[in-house]
C-alpha cells in the first residue's frame, strides 16, 4: 500500500486478499461493493494480482489491482488484513476495519490497530450485535457502526419437496460430524437411515440447491462473528440443530431450532435426534419450527442489509454518493 496520489476522489474502497477457497467473509466484501453501487455510491473492490478473485458465486463489482491510495478514498480493511492496517495507521486517512470476526480480530490485529494515534481511531463496522458489543469493549472510543450481514433471500429458499438428508457444512468442525454421526446411530437408532449430505467447498448456486432440498441441517458454528450458513440453513426451509458457534446466539432460540453447547457432540446428537422427531412426526409442531426458522432469516435478510448499508455511508461517506439509482 503506497501514500495518497494527489488527485482529488471521494471514493469507498474495499480492500481484499482472497484466496482460492470459499470464504464467507469475502462473499461479504463484494456484497457490500455490489450493494452500494447498487445504491449510487463510488465504492470499488481492491486487491492484488497476486491473489484470486472468488469465483464460487455470482458477482458484479468494478475490481482495481495494486492501484496507489487516492487523497479523499475511505479505506476500508478486513480485520485480517494486518500488514495494511499497520500501514494506514500512519497515513491521515480515514479507515474502516470491516470486522467479520472478533475472534480473528482479537488473535491477530490489536497490535496493528493499537498504531492508530488515539485522536484518530478507525471506524470499526460488524456484522452483528454480539460482535459489535466485543469490539466496543477492546475500542471503548471508537465509533463501531453494525451493518448485519444476510442469508441472501434471493437465493435460498425452501425448495417444494423435502428430502430426509441431514445436510452440514465441516469447515470447521471436521471430526465433530464423525462423531454425532456415530452417536446418533448407536444412540437414536430410529434415524440412522437418514443421508447425510455434505455441502461444504461448492459454489454458492449449489450451497442454495442443496440446503433447498434437505429436511435438516446440522449446525457445526465454531468462532463465529454470526453464523450465516445456519441463517442460510434456516431461510431454505431447514430444521436445524447443533452448535451456535458463540455468534449463532444472536438468533438462535428454543422456538427456532436444537441447540446444544459448543463441543458437546453427545448434546448435539440428541439435539440433532429431537429436530429428527418432528420432522418425523409432522403436524403443526414441523410448521411452527419452520415458520420461526423462516422468520429469523427474514430478520436477516437482503432488505434488511441494504437499508443498513445504506443509512451508514450516509453517515460516514456521504460524498461518494454520486446518483440515487444505479452506478453500472
Amino acid at each position: 500500500m503506497t501514500a495518497p496520489s494527489p488527485a482529488a476522489a471521494n471514493r469507498i474502497v474495499y480492500y481484499a486478499f482472497p484466496n482460492a477457497k470459499i470464504q464467507g467473509g469475502q462473499k461479504m466484501i463484494l456484497r457490500h461493493v455490489e450493494t452500494l453501487r447498487d445504491l449510487g455510491f463510488n465504492a470499488i473492490y481492491w486487491t492484488t494480482k497476486a491473489t484470486t478473485l472468488p469465483t464460487w458465486l455470482s458477482h458484479h463489482v468494478p475490481v482495481e489491482y495494486s492501484t496507489p491510495i487516492r487523497r479523499g478514498d475511505v479505506v476500508v480493511l478486513p480485520e485480517d488484513a494486518v500488514n495494511s492496517i499497520a500501514t494506514v495507521a500512519g497515513l491521515d486517512h480515514p479507515v474502516v476495519i470491516f470486522c467479520q470476526n472478533q475472534f480473528i480480530l482479537a488473535a491477530f490485529a490489536l497490535d496493528a490497530l493499537d498504531r492508530f494515534p488515539a485522536s484518530r481511531s478507525p471506524t470499526f463496522m460488524a456484522v452483528g450485535q454480539g460482535q459489535a458489543a466485543t469490539i466496543g469493549r477492546l475500542y471503548p472510543h471508537a465509533p463501531v457502526e453494525v451493518v448485519p450481514c444476510f442469508a441472501d433471500d434471493r437465493l435460498f429458499r425452501p425448495a417444494a419437496e423435502k428430502s430426509p438428508a441431514i445436510a452440514y457444512m465441516p469447515k470447521k468442525r471436521g471430526l465433530e460430524p464423525k462423531i454425532i454421526r456415530g452417536l446418533l446411530r448407536k444412540l437414536h437408532a430410529r434415524h440412522a437411515g437418514r443421508p447425510w449430505l455434505e455441502i461444504d467447498g461448492k459454489p454458492e448456486a449449489e450451497v442454495a440447491e442443496a440446503l433447498a432440498g434437505a429436511e435438516l441441517y446440522l449446525s457445526l458454528s465454531r468462532f463465529e462473528s454470526v453464523g450465516m450458513s445456519t441463517l442460510e440453513a434456516m431461510a431454505s426451509g431447514c430444521v436445524c440443530a447443533g452448535f451456535t458457534g458463540v455468534g449463532g446466539q444472536d438468533y438462535a432460540t428454543p422456538a427456532n431450532g436444537f441447540w446444544a453447547p459448543d463441543d458437546d457432540c453427545e448434546a448435539g446428537a440428541d439435539a440433532l435426534a429431537r429436530a429428527a422427531d418432528v420432522v418425523l412426526a409432522g403436524g403443526p409442531p414441523l410448521r411452527r419450527l419452520r415458520e420461526a426458522g423462516e422468520e429469523t432469516a427474514r430478520a436477516w435478510s437482503y432488505a434488511r442489509f441494504r437499508d443498513a448499508l445504506e443509512e451508514t455511508w450516509m453517515r460516514l461517506a456521504p460524498g461518494a454518493r454520486l446518483k440515487d439509482g444505479p452506478l453500472d
